[in-house]
């Protein structure tokens, strides 16, 4: 299946956010680290991949619901260095889909279609505070492309 690669101005568009200068801001805070897909050259723009995409739909629902994304930022980077992968067909952390992401009090959980909680941050302590369906996201982030593409064919 082919990797989806989106530029700068349409992921920003796809994943709920005014301007670029949201996806600036997440990334020289540190907050969100891109996964490169090609060598840095004079003139190309960045790119951002499905599993980016992804997670700037994770950051831009937090925002929604009120939740600072720099006090998350630890728990927000731990989730973006697990080996998850996420692609049109699945979203799964090794065998296991994914299915939640709870993230409260700078701690983060992923829970599999089996109800499995993982701790991903390993300090153990678990109140819950936001609850995203990330099947639900992973849906939306799909039919988002989908309808960016067939808008894009038309201009």
């Amino acid at each position: 299946m082919k990797s989806e690669i989106v530029d700068a101005r349409r992921a920003a568009k796809i994943c709920g956010f005014k301007t670029v200068a949201m996806l600036d801001y997440l990334e020289r805070s540190g907050v969100f680290v891109r996964r490169k897909v090609r060598e840095k050259r004079r003139g190309k723009g960045r790119a951002y991949t499905f599993r980016d995409l992804l997670v700037l739909k994770v950051f831009a629902q937090l925002l929604q619901n009120g939740a600072s994304v720099q006090a998350l930022k630890k728990a927000l980077l731990e989730f973006q260095d697990k080996k998850w992968d996420a692609d049109r067909a699945s979203f799964s952390l090794g065998d296991e889909k994914i299915r939640y992401l709870t993230i409260s009090a700078g701690e983060l959980f992923l829970t599999d279609s089996n109800r499995n909680l993982f701790d991903m941050t390993k300090q153990g302590q678990m109140t819950f505070g936001f609850i995203l369906d990330l099947d639900r996201l992973h849906t939306e982030l799909c039919s988002d492309l989908d309808q960016h593409e067939f808008s894009f064919k038309l201009t």
